[in-house]
């Protein structure tokens, strides 16, 4: 029961991380044109929030231990509020130089404590739930989606309550709130923790005898391992180059979606959150249907990126193809992409992390959780800074239609990638029957 609320007060943690890093989508677009902020600087302003996760996720994951994992989270979250904070200031300038470097201070720092927090996060769903992982990254996803989904919509409804700067000052107080009841709950807590490593986590997490020699041996064996030796397995990077194209695809609109929302369907900016809502909206559904089933890890991964695919060619749709823009197609293209996104983003991690298991002994496997984790984290981070970036580079030299296209044939190219652990997955799995019958 102790882990069960411990969970969802993460959650919690990462529903209002989410939240405050979806409530600038619709007005800000808008708001940055009045100092002339728009295509790539627009896009480089969005893309440096994840240049800030990325740097946290790496140092995070190579840090983190079961010691101070409930201080990173706390940290996060101030760090976070900290850059939503920023943002009120950019209502006391009229200087457009000094508009851009608030926003991109504000977007840097609120993305270092969001990854702060979730890098922590998703450690702790590899090592404290292995028994139920599947069910509780989609748990986790759900929370996370729910969050984008409700973030456009509430930054919508605040700013048309409060102006510009409400969104803000509303998820940086939250963020101080969950902060402080993170660090009051869990601190006891940790300490406990501490106290029994020596006997109870060492013998069941390692299972090896507590001598001190043994014990200085595997910390040495744990340091050995880095990132490099995760990324040149190829079920691991193919299964990150996956999360790259996905959190591309996410971020991708961000920059244009309101401007071309308003300009072909005549939404103003107050009202693009809802329809920005659809895909957040369509992945809650794909993760709470894919935490109710049994499938193959490789085999959900890649039939959701076969439909990623797919939708992509339909989110302008492309002149191309002799449709003209309706919202009802782009509509249904962005729930078709959200729904499907879901199988692929919530498996990848459950998926690196049984591969590791696999290749590594017993004793490496909490380290080989923490790297996975930060690096898995950094990558999402990576993705949410190209997309942006991507956006407004080529909403430069083309349309919003043809930029879709594009996206979607980098997409059928990763799905493409991935195809071979189709049949990796095949092969072990026959070997380890072969070996199960050997032994028999």
């Amino acid at each position: 029961m102790k882990l069960l609320s411990e969970f969802y007060l993460l959650n919690i943690g990462n529903l209002i991380c989410c939240l405050g890093l979806s409530v600038i989508a619709p007005f800000y677009p808008t708001y940055a044109e009045k100092f002339d902020v728009q295509g790539f600087l627009l896009g480089l302003i969005f893309a440096i929030n994840p240049i800030g996760g990325i740097l946290s996720s790496l140092i995070v994951g190579k840090i983190l231990n079961r010691n101070n994992q409930t201080n990173l989270l706390s940290l996060g979250m101030l760090i976070q509020s900290i850059g939503m904070f920023c943002y009120p200031f950019l209502t006391f300038t009229t200087n457009r130089t000094l508009f851009i470097i608030i926003s991109l201070l504000g977007r840097f720092i609120s993305g270092f404590g969001a990854q702060t927090f979730v890098t922590p996060l998703y450690a702790i769903i590899t090592q404290k739930y292995a028994d139920s992982i599947n069910q509780k990254m989609a748990i986790t996803e759900f929370f996370s989606s729910f969050g984008y989904l409700c973030g456009p919509v509430i930054g919508s409804t605040l700013y048309s309550l409060g102006g510009f700067s409400f969104p803000f000052i509303i998820f940086g107080c939250l963020s101080v709130i969950i902060a402080i009841i993170l660090k009051l709950n869990f601190e006891k807590q940790e300490k406990r923790a501490i106290n029994k490593v020596n006997e109870s986590v060492i013998s069941d997490i390692y299972d090896i005898d507590c001598s001190s020699k043994s014990l200085f041996n595997d910390e040495e064996n744990n340091v050995s391992i880095g990132y490099f030796d995760l990324i040149k397995y190829f079920p691991v990077s193919s299964s990150l180059f996956v999360i790259l194209a996905l959190c591309i695809t996410f971020t991708f609109y961000y920059p244009t979606y309101a401007i071309y929302f308003e300009e072909n369907f005549n939404i103003p900016p107050q009202h693009v959150g809802f329809y920005m809502s659809a895909v957040s909206l369509a992945y809650s559904i794909g993760a709470l249907t894919i935490s109710r089933i049994s499938v193959n890890k490789s085999i959900a991964i890649f039939t959701g990126m076969v439909f990623v695919s797919i939708s992509q060619f339909f989110m302008g749709p492309d002149p191309i193809m002799n449709i003209s823009p309706r919202i009802l197609i782009t509509v249904s293209a962005q729930s078709i992409f959200g729904f499907f996104s879901a199988p692929p983003y919530i498996m990848a991690l459950p998926k690196i992390t049984e591969e590791l298991q696999d290749r590594f002994k017993k004793s490496d496997h909490d380290k080989c959780n923490s790297l996975a984790s930060g690096l898995f984290n950094a990558v999402i981070s990576t993705g949410d800074f190209l997309g942006p970036v991507f956006s407004g580079v080529m909403a430069e030299f083309f349309s919003f239609q043809r930029s879709c296209s594009f996206l979607g044939l980098y997409l059928v190219a990763t799905t493409l990638l991935f195809l071979p652990n189709l049949f990796i997955s095949k092969k072990i799995k026959k070997i380890q029957i072969k070996s199960y019958k050997e032994q028999l």
